[in-house]
């Protein structure tokens, strides 16, 4: 696959033919919120006064070419690029070396240059602070997930979670978790490694989403509905800056 960036429902080498040379994804700039004290050396941040950081437009920046060497098919490639590159609010945008994320830019900057048939184009797009994580881009499915069953009954649901904090409260308390070797594997929902309260309420979140009758892991097997779960689950707030 060559790779190059989708935006506006076209890929830059698959319909223009484009070849990547250059591409600069800049980090987002974090605001500063400083306030001085009148009369005094004491500087306050308010960085997270409404709950956590906030962020400026990063800047995506990319160099492509082409070359053709008839003007008239030349003129119509450019004027097609030039139209592809023209929308108002915001769209999405799929970098090829970014396969697990995109970014949501407004309409870039355009240059365009030309020297004995190459043809070369530079493209800077403005774009929201966060890297967005692909929903479709599911890092879990059934054959690579433990189930949370940690009493080996064939449900994952309250029991396990209960299992799990009694599990944490033992570790807690510097004694053993009280868990077989496998039931601890189970009990470890989110696979970091640790048991903590966190894969207790994981367990009892995902327990109290597959009782409704309309939800989201309605129907599924229960390995393929906690693998829907995780991949949801990690999704969310899953943006970089």
């Amino acid at each position: 696959m060559i790779k190059g960036i989708t935006v506006n429902g076209k890929h830059t080498f698959y319909a223009f033919g484009l070849r990547m040379l250059k591409r600069n994804i800049g980090s987002a700039p974090k605001d500063e919120h400083l306030e001085r004290v009148p009369f005094s050396n004491i500087t306050y941040n308010f960085d997270e006064l409404f709950g956590k950081k906030s962020y400026g437009e990063r800047k995506l920046s990319y160099e492509f070419e082409f070359i053709e060497r008839r003007i008239e098919q030349a003129e119509d490639k450019v004027i097609g690029l030039i139209n592809w590159l023209h929308w108002d609010g915001s769209l999405d945008l799929y970098d090829d070396y970014y396969p697990n994320y995109h970014f949501s830019v407004r309409e870039p900057d355009v240059d365009c240059t030309e020297k004995h048939g190459l043809y070369t184009l530079k493209l800077v797009f403005k774009a929201a602070p966060a890297m967005i994580p692909n929903p479709n881009k599911m890092k879990y499915n059934a054959a690579n997930v433990t189930i949370p069953d940690v009493n080996g009954d064939g449900a994952v649901n309250a029991t396990d979670s209960s299992m799990i904090l009694a599990a944490y409260t033992n570790i807690q308390s510097g004694q053993p978790s009280g868990l077989t070797a496998e039931q601890e594997k189970a009990a470890d929902a989110n696979m970091d490694g640790a048991i903590n309260a966190m894969d207790s309420s994981m367990v009892l979140d995902f327990y109290s989403k597959r009782q409704q009758t309309n939800g989201p892991y309605a129907g599924m097997s229960l390995e393929a509905a906690w693998a829907a779960y995780l991949n949801d689950y990690f999704n969310t707030g899953g943006e970089v800056y």
